[in-house]
């Protein structure tokens, strides 16, 4: 008799320590610990390369807008030289004319200038939003996980239906605790690639 009790109390502290390990274990290995997050965001802002290229941009910027200025100058002064120095119909005042279509055509080409440079700043964005989305990858099979997800704080404004719209259609990581934020992650990989 007392071995049997004695066998049923061992089998009641096994079962107990076997159920004790499996809680913990599925409690270590839940699924959300397996989810990552990134603020794709703050990675794109606070990245080595973008702080070097916005200085980059806004450098030619500048000096295209300087130019635009100077050659607005320039037609103005034109303008008043073809209304008060030179004769109408005389081969100074046809110059004048011409000059001034000239500057016009530079002016139109410095609008030209502004919005290759914009282009230009969307085709560099999507090539570091590429590098991105490569070490999110990797960084996810390194750690193992499920999902990496992006989030991101949106700026809800009532003033554009349009924006609101499209903020309720992007946005749809609502919470996250207990995800395993990548972000930092990611902004010092990036900064190692040079």
């Amino acid at each position: 008799m007392k071995t049997k009790i004695f066998i049923l109390i061992c089998l009641l502290v096994l079962g107990i320590s076997f159920l004790r390990n499996e809680y913990t274990f599925a409690q270590s290995s839940s699924p959300i610990s397996n989810i990552g997050v990134v603020n794709i965001e703050r990675v794109l802002m606070e990245c080595d390369a973008t702080k070097t290229y916005s200085q980059e941009v806004m450098k030619e910027r500048q000096a295209i807008l300087e130019e635009q200025v100077k050659i607005q100058k320039d037609i103005l002064i034109i303008e008043e030289e073809i209304k008060n120095v030179y004769v109408a119909g005389s081969d100074e005042y046809y110059n004048k004319h011409r000059e001034r279509a000239h500057k016009k055509e530079e002016l139109d080409l410095q609008d030209i200038n502004l919005d290759e440079l914009i282009l230009k700043s969307q085709a560099w964005q999507i090539e570091l939003y590429s590098k991105v989305m490569k070490i999110a990858n990797e960084i996810g099979a390194e750690k193992d996980l499920y999902l990496v997800l992006s989030i991101e704080e949106p700026e809800i404004s009532l003033e554009s239906q349009d924006e609101f719209t499209v903020t309720l259609k992007t946005h749809k990581v609502l919470y996250s605790g207990g995800c395993i934020d990548l972000t930092d992650i990611i902004i010092s990989r990036l900064n190692q690639l040079k």
